[in-house]
């Protein structure tokens, strides 16, 4: 074990953590109307002068940008698992997704494995001693730009210093929220964009209509690039349509699922959509840097060997051989439904639920997912998406209310199947010794979903790696 590496990569957590938008900042946020900055991407720029690179830098890292509500992540773990088999490139290929599941070194990635904790802890205190310093000056943008990034815009800036430092061949970057203001977009020429499937979510900071949220997705499209996108409601095509004819981009092309007949590492069916605009993000990159295949045999084994922990996985439990964990980070309509088919499909009885709503996302139409879809549970359990591990250090919300929240969510439950007991507790860690210890002798399957911070702390306390 290297101990001075560990020692600063977890000085460096503490410091990141540090940089978290405080609950109260939210608040005001939303009580402001929820609009995102407009001035986020030049003052995002002025971050990247500061480091010492200038925005047109990052048009060397041929970005593969990938927006949407549900499967950026999946699409983007395809694209990754794609490039790494393409014959005769032995591509650096760079990762950037959010967010993590146990270590926040997982967000920045090299060739499919995350940054080591030595190499985290010196490209963090690059970003952030560079930031800190007083020479050169920060360029402001306006009076009340910050001069610090918060975290998730921190880490885009690290992943992008880390990415030019490291040379990578090809940068892939899975937006955060949105699109149009997101602090990856401040990439001016990628080499390919897409978009995943769309539905209701974020609605504070990008509108409560899915034509809303579909211009803000759009927003990530560029002149003379290629945009890709899978099905979507009509109206939600059409913004995308309209904001690629205002950007002077090809119309977007619209992909179909792959086959029932081509292997999948990630399981779903859902998945086939998120496969196939993978597959043709590939095709696209490939031709802009003139690279030509004979053979698709490189993507599907790409197809075959993707992995990607926390969506539709299946783990036995290390300590308790009559239990099984099924864990899906799922947290819109959509996917909740996608998820309740995988589990109902892959499992049987007793089952058990471990959930909580992310922050601000509605329990109660999750639940009500869930019920609809047959997922019957002798016990479900609900605990806040709160961790002993520093990793996941969450400052954007207030431990009583969102214990308060998961009172609601048991409550709610019990309107739908009133014969399953509820139980509420205080952190992950108490909710898995709580399962493990009350069904460890029988066979048990055991649905954790409804947050990707809970299916983290659950891989992390269950299973100890993701």
């Amino acid at each position: 074990m290297d101990t001075a590496s560990d020692d600063a990569y977890l000085k460096a957590v503490s410091d990141l953590n540090g940089l978290q938008t405080n609950h109260q900042i939210l608040e005001q946020i939303k009580a402001s109307g929820g609009r995102i900055n407009e001035n986020s991407l030049p003052e995002f720029g002025a971050f990247i002068e500061k480091l010492g690179h200038q925005v047109d830098d990052l048009n060397k890292l041929n970005v593969i940008h990938v927006t949407g509500t549900k499967g950026k992540g999946s699409t983007c773990a395809f694209i990754q698992s794609i490039l790494s088999h393409m014959p005769g490139q032995s591509l650096k290929i760079g990762l950037f997704t959010s967010p993590h599941l146990i270590e926040v070194r997982e967000r920045i990635q090299i060739n499919g494995q995350p940054l080591s904790r030595g190499d985290f802890a010196k490209y963090f205190y690059q970003t952030y001693d560079r930031l800190k310093a007083p020479l050169p000056a920060l360029r402001k943008v306006a009076e009340e730009s910050p001069s610090m990034p918060m975290y998730f815009r921190f880490l885009t800036l690290m992943a992008y210093h880390t990415f030019l430092a490291e040379n990578v061949d090809v940068a892939i970057m899975e937006v955060g929220v949105g699109g149009e203001y997101d602090s990856t977009n401040v990439v001016r020429q990628p080499s390919v964009c897409g978009i995943t499937s769309l539905g209701i979510d974020h609605q504070g900071a990008l509108g409560t209509t899915i034509e809303e949220i579909a211009w803000h997705k759009a927003g990530i499209i560029k002149k003379d690039v290629a945009v890709f996108t899978v099905d979507q409601p009509e109206s939600a095509l059409r913004v995308i349509r309209e904001r690629a004819a205002e950007r002077q981009a090809p119309k977007p092309t619209v992909v179909s699922p792959l086959s029932a007949d081509v292997t999948l590492g990630i399981a779903g069916d859902h998945q086939r959509t998120n496969a196939a605009l993978a597959v043709a993000l590939c095709r696209e990159w490939a031709r802009k840097q003139g690279i030509s295949n004979a053979s698709d045999a490189w993507i599907t084994q790409g197809l075959a060997e993707a992995q990607w922990p926390g969506r539709s996985q299946t783990f036995a439990s290390p300590r308790h051989a009559e239990m099984t964990w099924y864990v899906d980070g799922a947290h819109t309509v959509e996917s909740m439904a996608a998820c309740a088919a995988w589990f109902v499909g892959a499992s049987s009885s007793p089952r058990v639920l471990l959930f909580n709503a992310a922050h601000n996302r509605s329990a109660q139409a999750l639940l009500a997912v869930l019920s609809a879809n047959g997922c019957d549970f002798v016990e479900a359990v609900f605990c806040p998406n709160l961790s002993r591990r520093a990793d996941s250090a969450n400052f954007t919300v207030l431990n009583d209310a969102e214990l308060a929240q998961q009172k609601e969510s048991a409550r709610i439950w019990a309107t739908h199947s009133p014969l399953c007991k509820t139980t509420v507790l205080p952190t992950i860690d108490d909710a898995v010794a709580y399962i493990e210890a009350t069904y460890a002798a029988t066979p048990t399957h055991v649905l954790v979903t409804g947050s990707l911070h809970l299916v983290g702390g659950v891989l992390d306390a269950a299973k100890g790696s993701i």
